[in-house]
């Protein structure tokens, strides 16, 4: 499965506003949930180098839902414009012992990123707004696509969902929070 994904930062954007557009364009809310994401890094492959990604999350639905853990990894970005990748995740029953069982196959935790997801659907669009702790508001907007066919008409779409909700386009960030944390750490 292709995961077509644009992320934007919201900066000193009303969300109030960003969310009157949103819901006036069909998207409805789904809830929100606290995420915690530990990334890892293989001990014979730096994912930072090969632009992949694994991630162990744990989620919680707001305001007191129960907890939940899903393995995923994330392959190379596939275009220049989007973060469309491939995209493979899985349940996990007991998310302590999957860290553990990473930790004991050679991979060690890279970092953590820690937010509160909003998220609202429109038929096969996802929306998400995120207040990433240590970052602050971005968008997220996601198709997933079966097929690598797909990919370009799927970023299309949200190219155009992008500019039909008034997010202008130099806002767009290729980068993973992930890869916007180790910047700011940096002082980029």
């Amino acid at each position: 499965m292709l995961e077509a994904e644009l992320k934007a930062s919201l900066g000193d954007m009303s969300v109030e506003a960003l969310l009157d557009r949103a819901l006036a364009r069909g998207f409805a809310p789904e809830g929100a949930v606290r995420e915690r994401d530990v990334y890892f890094n293989g001990a014979g492959r730096d994912f930072r180098r090969t632009d992949e990604a694994l991630r162990l999350r744990s989620v919680r639905r707001l305001p007191d839902g129960p907890r939940e853990s899903l393995l995923t990894y994330k392959g190379p970005k596939l275009d220049q414009v989007s973060n469309a990748r491939t995209e493979y995740e899985t349940a996990v029953s007991d998310g302590e012992t999957a860290e553990k069982l990473l930790e004991a196959l050679g991979y060690r935790p890279l970092a953590v990123v820690d937010k509160v997801r909003r998220t609202y659907r429109m038929e096969d669009v996802t929306l998400c707004l995120d207040e990433v702790e240590g970052l602050g508001g971005f968008l997220e907007l996601e198709i997933l696509v079966p097929a690598e066919e797909g990919r370009e008409e799927a970023v299309g779409r949200l190219l155009a969902l992008l500019d039909g909700l008034g997010i202008s386009r130099d806002r767009l960030s290729r980068r993973s929070y992930l890869e916007l944390l180790a910047g700011k750490a940096r002082g980029e």
